[in-house]
């Protein structure tokens, strides 16, 4: 919120570009520091239809990884793919959905 209060009040700022209306996806300013995630489903996938897909919002790089299923164990397994292959976020957004909100991945990300 402080950045959009120095963006509102910049005179320069407004003459390049209008302001972001309120629920645009923020991006990060640099690779690793803001992500977002989320699980969609792909029915032709059979059993492995929960898709789980990570986005580093600076540079579009992307992973998306297969389960059976999008609880809290889905969720990790795809993140420790995504933590070695991208590196380890300041940030990720999320929808806040159960498996996010759950307990186990809160105790997984602490450790990272």
């Amino acid at each position: 919120m402080e950045a959009r209060g120095i963006v509102e009040s910049c005179d320069d700022c407004h003459a390049l570009a209008p302001p972001l209306p309120a629920g645009v996806n923020p991006r990060g300013l640099r690779a690793l520091e803001l992500w977002q995630t989320d699980v969609t489903q792909i029915a032709e996938f059979g059993r492995l239809k929960y898709v789980h897909v990570t986005v580093d919002t600076f540079s579009s790089a992307m992973w998306a990884s297969t389960h059976t299923g999008e609880k809290a164990h889905d969720v990790i397994c795809h993140w420790r793919q995504v933590f070695a292959i991208l590196g380890t976020p300041s940030t990720v957004k999320t929808d806040i959905g159960p498996a996010y909100a759950s307990q186990q991945v809160r105790q997984f990300l602490q450790l990272w």
